[in-house]
Formats: structure tokens, sequence, C-alpha cells
């Protein structure tokens, strides 16, 4: 098996599965829960969150919840497709191998959902090992 090409991820991708109302995999109301979720069970358990990485970020479903229920962290968004960094401004990465500008200070919170599966077992392993490194607080990972 192998992981996913960053040519897969192309504008098309994104009209297709996104933007597309008839096509999109995703439903907005389904990430703000979720996304309301986690960062209430998160305060819940006191864990400051001052810094957010969202590894494969996509459109960035998660910012508005992040910056609800957080108003004082930061969001780095960090994404593999060329296409979204360029329209909404993410870091290009993978969460194979990304790192972090200054990695003695890790993040409160590090979400990655819906990347894993594109992954092949060794790349896997890495990213998950990889999330952890980033991650000093709470680790949101959806496999």
């Amino acid at each position: 098996m192998k992981s996913a090409s960053d040519t897969w991820f192309d504008e098309a991708y994104y009209q297709r599965y996104y933007f597309d109302k008839k096509t999109s995999v995703i439903d907005p109301e389904h990430a703000e829960r979720l996304g309301a979720f986690v960062c209430s069970y998160l305060q819940y358990l006191r864990v400051p969150v001052k810094r957010v990485l969202d590894v494969g970020c996509g459109i960035g479903l998660w910012r508005a919840a992040v910056a609800r229920h957080f108003p004082d962290a930061s969001y780095h968004g960090v994404e593999f497709s060329d296409y979204l960094c360029g329209r909404f401004g993410w870091e290009r990465g993978s969460v194979v191998d990304y790192q972090a500008h200054d990695p003695a200070e890790p993040f409160d919170l590090v979400i990655c959902q819906g990347v894993l599966p594109y992954l092949n077992p060794s790349d896997l392993k890495l990213a998950l090992r990889n999330l952890g490194r980033l991650s000093r607080g709470a680790l949101y990972v959806e496999a």
C-alpha cells in the first residue's frame, strides 16, 4: 500500500468532496458539534489551551470551534494540499514529518482528523510518533 500522493488533493478533489453539496463528504454541522465537544471536554478537564495545531486541517473546520472556546489561543493549520495552502494560507506539511518552528514549544492541542486512512502502515507509525512529539496537552486523533 502506498500513502496518498500530493497530486490527489487538487482543486477538483476539494470542489467535489467539500464544496459541492451534492457530492460533499463533510457535514459542517457535524464538525462544529465535534469541535465543541472536544473543546468543552478540555475545558472541563481544565487543560490550558494557548497553542493549537491542526494537522491535515483541510478547509479549516476546527478553527471556529477553537476560536469560540479558546479565544486567546493561536490556531496553526498544516495541510498537505498545495491548493488548500494557497487558498487558505495554511502551512504546507505532512503529519508524517511535520516539525514545529520551535520544537521546544509543543502544542497544547493537536488535531488530526481524517488524515490517517490515507497513510500506508510505515507512514502511519511515523505519523503517530510525530503527533505525540508535537503535543504536550491534548491530542485528538480520528482513526
